[in-house]
């Protein structure tokens, strides 16, 4: 077995375009509700009159979690990216968290430095 078909069959098994979608959903409604959230802080630091909703939001990668020491089951996380909205550089990172079951474990949210 190689990598291109692990990456076939997590795909298939967790219905992978659904649970991207997903991801990008909860971080645009974290976005719109960003004032009465942990996001305030981050919006409060940005120039120019820039909000967190003028970012773009781009799909990164997908890690798989394997052979973790720290855990019993394997996991995923679903990276992003908040592309700045005249760079369109990657200002910042949001990683959505699912365990083995494909649930939703964890998120991560952080600035690229």
């Amino acid at each position: 077995m190689n990598l291109l078909n692990i990456e076939k069959i997590f795909n298939e098994a967790y219905l992978f375009e659904d649970i991207k979608i997903k991801s990008v959903k909860l971080l645009e409604k974290k976005i719109l509700n960003s004032d009465s959230n942990f996001l305030k802080e981050e919006e409060e630091k940005l120039s120019n009159d820039i909000k967190l909703k003028d970012f773009s939001i781009r799909y990164k990668c997908t890690e798989l979690f394997l052979n973790n020491h720290d855990r019993i089951y394997p996991f995923f996380r679903v990276c992003l990216e908040l592309l700045h909205p005249e760079t369109q550089i990657q200002q910042y990172y949001y990683d959505v968290e699912y365990t083995i079951d494909g649930e939703l474990s964890d998120e991560y949210f952080g600035m690229y430095k």
